[in-house]
């Protein structure tokens, strides 16, 4: 007899923290939702398994995965990468510990003996730096020929001393790779093992950032691409058939082939998948602005969303010294998450972070062997987290040893465990706050026009209060707030940014130099989607300039609409000095503009399954228990509702607890909650609901 082959209808995202690594997973037929939530592994493969198994799916019936990994930050925080060179053109192999001269604001300011991160942990060894004779000039003449022999006996010196990685970064190689093409052939043909890249990773100006991209590429590449090795090897081992999607820091998902070009582009996937799911939110709702606190483990992440657009910036800086430059989703983030340990700061005070238990050995209250108390911990001594329902019951808290801790550690502060706790609280709630502050306020948002929107596990029980210190009178909690990144990595769209350098003015006798720019970078991202299988159908592209006047040396970024034409360049010089206008407070019109880098993206929308928005049976209300509400100083029996019970527009008034499988939702009192049509909670104040 033959066997039927089993269609595989389930879409699947994973997003892997540092303490869960959160699964939810979409049934394409049916439209049936599960999600899940399990502790993260070292070898994050085996979490990935096990998070499959956590929702009850077998690989062969899931047909995409869409994955959000931490492998390549762990490995640069934790400067577990592997042992990696630079070659840079001579005079310029100290660029990583110069950078661009920046120092850390704070209490060293001042200080004499300060040292760049760079310098006390070094990504590359000051002795596997070679600077090798060559020079192009900026339009990538050149200028002194690559001298073959120097690059050979480099190559043999790092052989010799164990180098498994080279970044190789050259001056002005955005305009000519001619000299760095040659120079990687050498080095692959002196050490054959050795990971290789060049700077045509993202050829673009600005020395210091390309060669810091190049450079940290090289140092968690081969880890990352061992890491998406692995978990493909052992998902075609368990008969997976399926497509593997990565998510990438531009805000949408690649091709396993194209993620593999570019591991550096992957180091904070999981955090930008969430705020991928939060435009999607954002373009569906009434609530187009939308602030967002993404509240894991170890930190939390915030970003600030107008218009249901995706907030880019062009750099993004691991620590001082070292930046990337490229187009990516603008997340900034603070450590203060749900497992940051309660602890005195420099000043002596009570401090939540960034110090964090992770999932080994976890807060106090997991009984796995933590020993400093938590914010998790503060939580469950407060009754907001009820030791139960946490995490869908697979973690029964263990509230008095969080208690125990807690009473220890506040003497020395003299405080209770109550009131360590309850203090905890507040100053989790503060820092975040103060953070979208700096993403949101310092940026001369209104916050009147904003919504907050919290997600992961720990999100729903601190944004109620984070809202009410920004003074928003609107909070949004999505479906499946804990696994919200995950769900965002489910609905991200394919994406593709390319760009290159080309130093022209902005200028209508330059026009057509500057379209042709364009074309041949969409026509090589479409070559290269046509050439790794993907159907182009539905390819759409995203242009934009970068731009600066003549004499600067610092670009900002512009979107471009259509073709660039003779009579389009005024429009677009315009644009740029209103751009200017509105950033800085002027513009300078009398200074000629120029473009010194053209970006293209190139988007496809994956196809998008309509989600089961099925009630459970049972009434909403599930108990009544002692919480010591934020606020209050005092304890009170308050309701305990089950979201997946509540149906739409069933009012519960604050205080109040809304439990469902991964979250807890705290109602503030004087504040009210329901679910609207879309299966979103709307926690708000009575007068703002009245409103809308």
């Amino acid at each position: 007899m033959t066997q039927v082959e089993r269609p595989a209808d389930w879409v699947v995202g994973i997003d892997v923290g540092g303490t869960f690594t959160d699964i939810i997973g979409l049934n394409r037929e049916t439209g049936e939702i599960r999600d899940g939530k399990v502790l993260s592994t070292v070898e994050q493969e085996v979490g990935v398994l096990d998070a499959l198994t956590a929702i009850d799916v077998d690989v062969p019936d899931v047909a995409e995965i869409v994955h959000g990994h931490t492998v390549g930050i762990n490995a640069l925080l934790s400067r577990t990468g592997k042992r990696t060179a630079l070659l840079a053109t001579g005079g310029h192999r100290d660029l990583l510990d110069i950078g661009r001269m920046h120092r850390e604001f704070g209490e060293r300011f001042y200080d004499p003996t300060w040292r760049r991160p760079h310098q006390e942990r070094p990504i590359v060894e000051r002795e596997l730096r070679f600077g090798v004779p060559e020079r192009l000039r900026y339009d990538g003449t050149e200028i002194l020929a690559l001298d073959e022999e120097a690059v050979r006996g480099a190559a043999r010196e790092l052989a010799a001393d164990g180098a498994e990685s080279v970044a190789i970064c050259l001056v002005n190689s955005y305009a000519n790779p001619a000299h760095e093409q040659r120079a990687a052939e050498i080095v692959a043909e002196e050490i054959p093992d050795a990971y290789i890249q060049t700077s045509a990773l993202y050829p673009v100006t600005r020395e210091h950032e390309r060669t810091a991209t190049v450079a940290l590429d090289a140092y968690v590449g081969p880890t990352v691409v061992g890491y998406l090795d692995r978990l493909m090897g052992r998902l075609t081992a368990d008969g997976y058939r399926g497509t593997l999607w990565i998510m990438m820091m531009n805000g949408g998902v690649a091709t396993f082939r194209d993620a593999a070009k570019a591991p550096v582009f992957q180091l904070v996937s999981g955090p930008v998948g969430g705020v991928s799911g939060s435009i999607k939110l954002a373009a569906e709702s009434s609530n187009p602005n939308l602030l967002t606190i993404d509240v894991g483990g170890t930190s939390t992440d915030v970003a600030a969303i107008r218009n249901a657009k995706t907030p880019l910036t062009d750099t993004w800086t691991l620590e001082t010294g070292l930046t990337l430059t490229m187009p990516l989703v603008d997340v900034e983030s603070i450590g203060s998450g749900a497992g940051s340990i309660i602890a005195p700061n420099a000043l002596g005070s009570v401090a939540v972070g960034p110090a964090s238990a992770g999932s080994n050995p976890g807060p106090v209250c997991y009984q796995r062997g933590g020993l400093e108390p938590t914010l998790t911990d503060a939580c469950a001594a407060l009754g907001i987290l009820q030791p139960d329902l946490f995490a869908n019951g697979a973690i029964r808290l263990d509230v008095e040893s969080a208690r125990t801790a807690l009473a220890q550690s506040g003497k020395q502060w003299n405080m209770s465990d109550a009131e360590l706790a309850a203090a905890a609280y507040e100053i989790a709630c503060q820092d975040i706050a103060a953070k979208v502050r700096t993403i949101s306020v310092y940026r001369g948002f209104n916050l009147s026009e904003f919504a907050l929107q919290p997600s992961g596990s720990a999100g729903p029980m601190l944004a109620d209060r984070v809202a009410q210190i920004l003074g928003l009178d609107r909070v949004i909690v999505p479906r499946s707030p804990g696994q919200f990144s995950a769900l965002g990595l489910l609905r991200s769209d394919l994406m593709v940014t390319r760009a290159q350098s080309i130093m022209t003015p902005l200028a209508a006798a330059e026009a057509t130099a500057i379209e042709k720019a364009f074309v041949e970078l969409e026509d090589r991202i479409r070559d290269d989607l046509i050439d790794q299988g993907v159907d182009v159908g539905g390819l759409r592209f995203e242009r934009a300039v970068f731009a600066m006047y003549r004499g600067q040396t610092w670009d900002n970024r512009l979107t471009v609409e259509g073709p660039v034409t003779a009579d389009g360049v005024t429009p677009l010089v315009d644009r740029f000095h209103d751009f200017y206008r509105e950033s800085y407070g002027f513009a300078a019109t009398e200074i000629p503009v120029v473009v010194s880098t053209v970006e293209v993206t190139a988007i496809i929308g994956r196809e998008q399954s309509a989600m089961s928005t099925t009630v459970e049976e049972g009434k909403p209300l599930l108990r009544t228990a002692p919480v010591m509400v934020p606020g209050t100083d005092t304890t009170a029996e308050i309701p305990v509702y089950v979201r997946e019970r509540m149906r739409a527009h069933q009012p519960v008034a604050g205080p109040a607890l809304v439990t469902e499988k991964f979250a807890t939702t705290l109602v503030l009192p004087d504040r009210h909650a329901y679910v609207d049509n879309d299966g979103n909670l709307i926690v708000e104040s009575p007068a703002t609901g009245a409103s809308k």
